[in-house]
């Protein structure tokens, strides 16, 4: 046998070799191989002859390898893992991505335990090392907007209006609740002194995502006095003490805990949004994009 240049004949009679050596002998490694005993015995006997050495004893007395036949079995093992670790290379290879990856996510996306945005990138990175990831945070009128004019790949946000153009993944949803910061005059009221009355006597920040009509004709008459461009200023506006404002409970959370806000009539005044993947209908190709959408819901899967 030319070691250099070893054939596909040469590599399936020495993958056979090491079957039968492993098995034990030729009639236990018919079924693994799928060969009859002659054919198997014909592989080893042609693998002897181009090695010019004897592998194993083989007849009544039972199948044993020789001196040299243990050393070509451990060559044998070594040289068929390595085969195998050079194809898994390959394959990881031809498999691995390139490029970049646009994302626009909601301002407030680092907040959301249920998202838990970071353990995505963390996941993504980890399988796409070669992906160059480029965020930006936003409000969702803008998110929308960017992944339809094709600044981004994919969006991530509550979506604040249907687009023919685009495709919606619903992720999962989340809670708002309406809050007051800690010097607001209703942070320190009596739970029974909170009516829909009471609260239309102070002023709210416009929620510009709100989709619940049962929670619109109750605010309909309460006083609009102000707007936030995200989350982030809308919290900032709610801690001010001078207006009433809507978050998501898992934003508000930190606050809630150290006392710097209050959740009021959480029966009543609150509602839930649907957060979607969005992307554009007309990139219908973008491998880099899909596989950050299964590792979002890798993630969602794990926390739910």
């Amino acid at each position: 046998m030319n070691t250099k240049n070893i054939s596909d004949v040469e590599l399936r009679q020495i993958t056979v070799f090491k079957t039968v050596v492993e098995c034990g002998g030729i009639t236990a490694a018919e079924l693994k191989l799928n060969k009859g005993k002659s054919a198997i015995s014909m592989d080893l006997s042609s693998l002897e002859q181009r090695l010019g050495m004897t592998l194993c004893q083989r007849g009544p007395s039972g199948f044993s390898l020789t001196e040299q036949g243990k050393s070509i079995y451990a060559a044998a093992k070594q040289l068929l893992a390595n085969i195998e670790l050079f194809r898994q290379q390959t394959h990881e290879a031809q498999s691995q991505l390139t490029g970049k990856l646009n994302l626009q996510l909601a301002d407030n996306a680092v907040w959301d335990h249920q998202l838990d945005i970071s353990e995505v990138i963390a996941n993504f990175h980890q399988a796409e090392p070669n992906i160059y990831i480029n965020i930006v945070g936003s409000g969702p009128n803008e998110v929308a907007q960017a992944v339809l004019s094709g600044q981004a790949d994919l969006g991530i946000d509550v979506l604040p209006r249907q687009s023919a153009a685009l495709n919606c993944l619903p992720l999962y949803k989340e809670d708002l609740f309406l809050y007051c910061g800690e010097k607001h005059p209703l942070f320190s009221a009596d739970c029974e002194e909170l009516t829909l009355a009471t609260l239309k006597h102070y002023e709210f920040i416009r929620i510009v995502t709100l989709r619940d009509p049962k929670l619109e004709a109750l605010l309909a008459d309460c006083r609009m006095t102000a707007s936030a461009s995200n989350l982030d200023m809308r919290a900032a506006m709610i801690l001010s003490g001078q207006y009433l404002g809507f978050l998501p409970s898992h934003m508000a959370k930190h606050w809630t805990q150290t006392q710097k806000m209050r959740a009021l009539m959480p029966e009543t005044m609150s509602t839930c949004n649907d957060v979607y993947a969005i992307t554009n209908k007309s990139q219908t190709c973008n491998p880099a994009r899909d596989r950050f959408i299964a590792a979002v819901n890798k993630v969602l899967n794990k926390h739910t």
